[in-house]
Order: C-alpha cells, then sequence, then structure tokens
C-alpha cells in the first residue's frame, strides 16, 4: 500500500495488521521481506503523524483561549 493523500488512518492500521498477520503466519517471502517491512515503516510514521496532529488539533480545541500557543 503506497500512503497518499487520501489515505485514512484507518486504512493505514488496517495494512499493518495485515502485514503482522503475514509475518507472524511466516507468509512473507525472504525476497520480498524487505520491501514488507519498508512498506510497515512508512505506514508506521503515517500512522504516528496523524495521532500526533490529532492530539495537537484536540489540545488547541479544548484549551483555554488565552493558553493557545
Amino acid at each position: 500500500m503506497k500512503v497518499t493523500e487520501k489515505t485514512t488512518y484507518e486504512e493505514a492500521l488496517q495494512r499493518l495488521k495485515e502485514i503482522v498477520g503475514a509475518l507472524e503466519a511466516k507468509e512473507v517471502k525472504i525476497d520480498d521481506l524487505s520491501g514488507t517491512v519498508i512498506e510497515a515503516k512508512e505506514l508506521v510514521d503515517f500512522c504516528r503523524t496523524k495521532l500526533d496532529k490529532t492530539e495537537e488539533d484536540i489540545k488547541r480545541i479544548i484549551a483555554p483561549d488565552d493558553e493557545v500557543e
């Protein structure tokens, strides 16, 4: 899965679960392992960024007006 502007957190998380399942079941061929790990890293980075941004947005929304950074 290539991460794009239209990728949602839920899609990325679902793909990560699929990758983990395939790795645990030893379904990933050694020739594909590097690419799979790269894809997983990109998805983890995407999810982490999305969560961080959402946390910042929520803090801004609930912060009193005089505490907005």
